[in-house]
């Protein structure tokens, strides 16, 4: 099972292709913390169908990153960069500086 980062980095990613119900079930049981139970009281559906929307969400962040593996890519990406700015060369740091702008926008 993953944790709350893993989700929690997944969504920063890929919650705009979930639904919004999916996305709003993993938001309050990971980010705020409710139970199923509570979950479903604020929403107003059972405890077994807060269950469902949440494993769906989690199934659908997965696929995404196996398919598109964007998360995997920015962390090559960083140890790269890291490397960069490691080098005695004004030049590679500054390439170094430039490319974690952009990978931050």
């Amino acid at each position: 099972d993953m944790d709350r980062f893993e989700i929690s980095t997944l969504r920063s990613y890929y919650g705009a292709l979930l639904t919004q119900r999916q996305n709003d079930l993993l938001v309050m049981h990971y980010d705020e913390d409710l139970s199923f139970g509570e979950i479903a009281n604020i929403v107003g559906i059972s405890r077994q169908a807060v269950l469902d929307g949440i494993n769906k969400g989690e199934k659908h962040l997965c696929e995404y990153e196996q398919k598109l593996p964007l998360v995997e890519k920015d962390k090559k990406m960083h140890a790269v960069i890291d490397s960069l700015e490691k080098v005695d060369n004004q030049t590679a740091k500054n390439c170094a500086q430039q490319l974690r702008l952009l990978m931050e926008e």
